[in-house]
């Protein structure tokens, strides 16, 4: 398969969150091979932007000429540019390499230092603008590049419109700077207004947010994906490495490029996301607290179904399995609905007896552990696979009635011990994820005394 190759032509970043840095971040996590022009070095950290200094135009010049002559780019973006006469060389190489870029045009740290100078605007305006492919602004950008302010939805799509006035075939301009609790961001591609729309993340500072958001559009752009799409994949990629992220210095936290980042799918509806969430957030509560020893053979499941859910579609799960790697959970998959098939079933047959049973997961089964369990105080059923009549459609539904029928309630753990080619197991139900968490969190408690 043949490798792809972006380009990012922006500021180096001393901390490591923004700029040149997060762009190679953001290639590698696509499996993109990035190129880099450094157009300033900076001295900055998560608090403060110590000082800027601008690297020679010679210099810029031969980054460029260095990477034309030797890589078959397939898409560019520009991050910090920083002054009139890097922004006029830098237009004119990318003309000459016919390279229509992805424009972010940096102005403001996240710390609320200035990254361009008096003429950047203008320069910005002639010289790149012109013939670019995107440029992916925040509210203050693009009220100083429109010179309009920007207060209302109304106001975006007018400021789309003027921004497209001057060149790019894409308008992307991003609502993070509003204060609603769902994020609009609006694609405008010179016909019609495109709107993806993510809950915001609270008490998140997101350094290098906006770097990382055009580098992965970039990205996905050099492996051929159209922008509008490449757009809606990268706001949804963005938001899982800001919803994990992290502090490593004393200002604002970062975002995690790692690849094991649990990235929202594309929903169509809002109780969808919420499920998602609330499951996403507990699947990570469960690696750090796991035992190995919990983990079954054939690896555990963890998910959480819609209200008043009736099929497997209406279930999210992990797309794959938490498993046991060099001694240590790993998970292994997205979250996604559908793609469970035997504890989805449980959770399905529970909710015909008691709608509120919504959680389920998997653990390996020992006597040891169902007797734990039982002392707890946690209430148990169980079934026997040699009963299952030839006329059931699905092992996991049929059980699952027969425990709670036999039973009279629904449990808290419902185990088997397995049948010929089939692992013994325990299943603990709850109302959500937290609940199944914490009765998870007794029986691991239970085990260690």
């Amino acid at each position: 398969m043949e490798q792809k190759v972006a380009l990012t032509i922006a500021g180096s970043d001393s901390s490591g969150g923004a700029g040149i840095q997060a762009d190679l971040k953001a290639f590698a996590y696509l499996g993109v091979h990035g190129t880099t022009v450094v157009t300033c070095v900076t001295a900055q950290n998560t608090q403060h932007v110590h000082s800027i200094k601008k690297v020679p135009l010679s210099v810029i010049n031969n980054q460029l000429d260095s990477v034309r002559e030797d890589f078959p780019v397939a898409a560019v973006k520009t991050g910090m540019l920083y002054s009139k006469d890097i922004i006029k060389a830098v237009g004119k190489k990318l003309a000459q390499m016919q390279l229509h870029p992805v424009v972010d045009p940096v102005m403001v740290a996240t710390s609320g230092d200035t990254l361009a100078d008096a003429d950047y605007v203008a320069a910005l305006q002639k010289d790149i603008l012109p013939d670019s492919l995107m440029i992916t602004a925040n509210i203050p950008e693009a009220s100083a590049l429109t010179g309009a302010e920007i207060r209302t939805r109304a106001d975006v799509q007018n400021a789309c419109k003027n921004l497209a006035s001057f060149g790019p075939q894409y308008v992307l301009v991003k609502g993070g700077h509003f204060t609603d609790e769902l994020v609009v961001d609006v694609l405008y591609d010179g016909k019609e207004f495109h709107k993806f729309i993510l809950p915001r993340i609270a008490e998140k500072q997101a350094h290098g947010s906006g770097c990382t958001l055009s580098a992965l559009i970039t990205g996905l752009l050099a492996q051929g994906t159209h922008p509008v799409e490449a757009v809606q994949k990268a706001k949804h990629i963005v938001w899982g490495m800001i919803h994990q992220g992290y502090t490593p210095g004393k200002g604002a936290d970062v975002l995690n490029h790692a690849p094991s980042v649990l990235v929202p799918p594309l929903l169509r509806r809002n109780d969808q996301f919420t499920v998602w969430l609330e499951l996403t957030d507990a699947v990570q509560q469960l690696i750090t607290m796991l035992p190995p020893w919990f983990i079954p053979e054939v690896g555990m499941n963890f998910v959480y179904a819609l209200p008043l859910a009736s099929t497997r579609d209406e279930v999210c799960a992990i797309d794959g399995r938490i498993i046991k790697h060099k001694e240590r959970p790993l998970l292994c998959g997205t979250l996604e609905f559908g793609v469970s098939k035997h504890v989805a079933s449980i959770v399905l047959a529970a909710m015909e007896f008691n709608p509120t049973i919504r959680s389920a997961l998997n653990i390996r089964f020992t006597q040891k552990t169902v007797d734990l369990c039982g002392t707890i105080g946690l209430v148990i059923g169980t079934f026997e696979r040699t009963h299952e009549p030839a006329t059931a459609v699905s092992t996991m539904d049929w059980g699952t009635k027969q425990a709670i029928t036999t039973l009279g309630r629904t449990p808290d753990i419902i185990y088997d011990k397995g049948g010929m080619g089939k692992e013994p197991m325990i299943r603990i139900l709850g109302t959500n994820p937290s609940d199944v968490l914490m009765k998870v969190k007794h029986i691991i408690n239970a085990s260690i005394v």
